[in-house]
């Protein structure tokens, strides 16, 4: 009997282990899927948002910021249904930024500054190195502007009154980025 449980107890602690390597090794390919999908995203988006603004000008900018900010509601819309979302307003707005704060993608922070403002701040972003590299700070500074019209989007999916406003951000030189987020 003892011969038994030793065996048993050898047989699954390989088992655990070899089962622990698999899963390591599982987890590493996702980090290097998720890796080559962020970059994926950065080249693609930071492509399309600069040539539209190269063909067009200042009307490339104002469609970048439509399309933006209507892929965001679309996004935002589809969450509060799927989630059954009740709370609507700026607080439920804010509420959702920050219950995105565990996303490895971006880590916000939100704070409340009354009940028409609030801001997000984030010095994590996924695409800002590869937008460097591709030389975007340097021929369109307020890149980022224009891509956070998508967050107003998904805010707007809230409070269809709310505007946004980025005072500072890594695009144009800065260690972190703040989104204003307010009513008028």
């Amino acid at each position: 009997m003892t011969y038994q449980i030793l065996f048993c107890s050898i047989f699954l602690r390989e088992y655990d282990l070899a089962e622990i390597d698999k899963l390591k090794k599982e987890n590493e390919d996702l980090k290097n899927e998720l890796e080559g999908l962020k970059e994926t995203v950065a080249v693609y988006l930071g492509s399309l948002i600069r040539e539209v603004v190269r063909d067009f000008g200042n009307r490339g900018k104002e469609t970048v910021k439509e399309a933006a900010r209507k892929g965001g509601l679309w996004q935002g819309q589809k969450y509060i249904r799927e989630n059954n979302v009740k709370e609507k307003g700026t607080k439920a707005a804010a509420d959702f930024f920050s219950s995105m704060s565990d996303v490895e993608l971006f880590q916000v922070k939100t704070e409340m500054l009354s009940d028409k403002k609030f801001h997000i701040k984030t010095n994590v972003c996924p695409y800002i190195r590869i937008w460097k590299e591709m030389g975007i700070d340097k021929e369109l500074p307020e890149f980022c502007i224009l891509a956070t019209y998508y967050d107003l989007g998904l805010c707007q999916a809230f409070n269809p009154d709310l505007k946004i406003n980025l005072p500072v951000d890594m695009m144009r030189g800065c260690d972190h980025c703040v989104y204003e987020l307010y009513e008028e």
